[in-house]
């Protein structure tokens, strides 16, 4: 008897919590559409890829005892910062990288509009990645910025540096190792999604390749099927590696990644695998470097 009265008094509230919900996304679609966040997410997709592509260099290098082995992309900024005008350099790359992280909580909240879309649980995944790819990559900018403004010094043979979180799991043996297990299952479950990513060519709906040349799609799909891979296959051996180590916590005795990378030295055709990686790690950063000049607004299935 009181629905009819009761509907005009919970209208205007559910009207102003529907506002309420819709507000966020409404925010992050201008956002996708800004022309000022797509150049800055150029520029953090060409920083990226520079990264990657000096990870990658030196660890093909190292593979062969040519040069030193930097690690991972914190060695890529301290290589940079040592170069002329080094500072200036990564100055830039943090400034990308506020760029690139923006883009990713904007995919977040914004999905592919074109196209057909694949099941929800693929869909999910990709703001989950999209989730955690923004977060890895605020501390590489934080670095960056603390590289650029002098609130670090660099990182030499005297001055060592701090141990990334591979190392802490593996030589604090938190939680009797069931901590470095959970770890070891998340990097194997983004190892797979890699793979499937390179497997299924999801990685050009960022693109327009209404816009390239048939060479030019043909070397894009190239890079970006060689990049993802070669980031599959890192990411799993260091997967299985940490389930390894957190299973078998008393008798694995590994400092971090650099224990992980002599142990694939010493294995048969271990050379080659890690050369395989570095490449992999190079087309990656070319594919990244594509990506900024042939990026999408609004990307679709």
């Amino acid at each position: 008897m009181n629905g009819p009265l009761m509907r005009p008094m919970l209208e205007p509230k559910n009207r102003s919590l529907r506002g309420k919900l819709e507000a966020p996304t409404q925010i992050f679609d201008q956002l996708a559409a800004n022309p000022w966040v797509s150049m800055s997410a150029r520029l953090g997709y060409a920083a990226n890829g520079m990264l990657y592509l000096i990870f990658g260099g030196t660890e093909a290098l190292a593979a062969v005892n040519i040069g030193g082995r930097v690690r991972g992309t914190r060695g890529a900024l301290d290589l940079l910062l040592a170069q002329p005008f080094g500072r200036l350099a990564v100055a830039i790359v943090a400034f990308g990288l506020c760029g690139f992280i923006l883009r990713r909580m904007v995919q977040v909240f914004v999905p592919p509009r074109d196209g057909v879309p694949p099941k929800t649980a693929l869909r999910v995944l990709r703001r989950i990645g999209c989730a955690l790819s923004g977060l890895m990559h605020i501390g590489i900018a934080l670095a960056a910025l603390q590289l650029t403004l002098g609130l670090t010094i660099l990182h030499t043979d005297e001055h060592p540096p701090r141990p990334d979180w591979v190392t802490i799991l593996l030589t604090r043996k938190l939680m009797d190792g069931w901590l470095t297990m959970f770890a070891g299952i998340v990097v194997l479950a983004v190892a797979v999604y890699e793979l499937y990513i390179a497997a299924n060519l999801r990685f050009t709906i960022d693109l327009q390749f209404e816009r390239m040349s048939y060479r030019m799609k043909r070397a894009t799909a190239a890079c970006g099927v060689a990049g993802h891979t070669g980031r599959g296959v890192a990411f799993l051996i260091l997967g299985m590696f940490l389930v390894y180590a957190g299973y078998y916590v008393e008798e694995v005795e590994a400092s971090g990644l650099g224990d992980l990378i002599r142990s694939i030295e010493v294995q048969p055709f271990g050379v080659w695998i890690l050369i395989a990686i570095a490449a992999g790690l190079i087309a990656y950063g070319l594919f990244q470097l594509l990506v900024a000049c042939y990026l999408r607004l609004l990307a679709a299935w």
